[in-house]
């Protein structure tokens, strides 16, 4: 079953989020949580169907995790925003048709034998956000540019459920 427990930072041998495939699952990350939030059910934006994440490793490659409702249960004491973990044993899928958030091939999901313990926010130099010049911003390709602007619309987003919940309520109906 799922397993929660603090550990202390030390050499814990890892794999890179960016060799990541599908030809295994007990994959071995330390990671930071750079966003993580609940995807509402269609029949009822009150509930919520799964937990993603954008997970990033200390090289700053990113990539999408979900959490089926189910398991988030093991999970929800532990987990927050900008933490450092290490997580192991996932699932590795290609992405479905909904919104892609990383640019990396394959996502995560969370299963009964994957184990999350927290580290020490010294793990590792955990930068989730990066400032990009503008100049970079135009000599990008759209894709590129597309990729940039979904991630500063779920900053924007976040931002707004937080900071005014009241608009945020107002511009999802």
């Amino acid at each position: 079953m799922a397993e929660a427990r603090a550990v202390v930072p030390g050499n814990i041998p890892h794999d890179k989020v960016a060799d990541v495939c599908a030809s295994k699952l007990d994959w071995n990350l330390v990671i930071g949580v750079v966003r993580m939030y609940e995807l509402p059910l269609p029949s009822n934006p009150k509930d919520f169907y799964q937990v993603d994440m954008i997970l990033q490793d200390s090289q700053g490659d990113c990539i999408q995790c979900s959490i089926p409702k189910p398991m988030f249960c093991f999970f929800k004491t532990l987990l927050q925003e900008f933490g450092i973990y290490n997580m192991r044993d996932f699932i590795v899928r290609t992405p479905g048709r909904g919104v892609r958030t990383t640019s990396h091939r394959f996502s995560l999901t969370f299963y009964q034998k994957t184990s999350v313990n927290r580290l020490s926010i010294q793990a590792f130099p955990f930068t989730p956000f990066r400032i990009t010049p503008f100049a970079e911003v135009v000599a990008m390709t759209q894709a590129q540019q597309f990729h940039l602007i979904s991630k500063i619309l779920c900053i924007w987003g976040y931002l707004i459920r937080k900071l005014c919940p009241k608009l945020f309520s107002k511009l999802m109906c």
